[in-house]
């Protein structure tokens, strides 16, 4: 039995979005997003906190080729973790969101038409 571990969080952007060609001649897309948050209510000490995501194929290629530093999306995809070891022997891992949707809360900016206008 498959265990839950599905997500949906907005942010932004805080980098432009990565792309690269597996081995397997598949298109990933990496970036990282910061989300806003209060504890505590109104009064209440607001924190971010900053999630790495990972878009594979299709969707990858759409986000590289629309998404930007500071764009704002809606993320929906479920948790996953890597882990490895250094050459030292340490062990490592960290949590990532593998997304199935992402939804463009900014207006999308094709890059190419954006550094002409520069």
């Amino acid at each position: 039995m498959n265990n839950l571990t599905q997500v949906i969080l907005d942010g932004n952007l805080t980098a432009d979005p990565e792309t690269k060609r597996t081995p397997s001649d598949k298109t990933l897309t990496r970036f990282r997003i910061a989300s806003n948050h209060e504890w505590g209510g109104k009064n209440g000490k607001k924190q971010v906190s900053y999630f790495s995501v990972e878009c594979w194929e299709r969707l990858g290629e759409n986000c590289a080729e629309y998404l930007k530093k500071g764009s704002r999306v809606t993320i929906q995809g479920e948790l996953r973790e890597d882990r490895w070891q250094d050459q030292e022997g340490k062990h490592h891992s960290r949590i990532k969101i593998v997304a199935y949707s992402v939804r463009f809360d900014s207006s999308p900016v094709k890059k190419q038409k954006a550094a002409e206008a520069a």
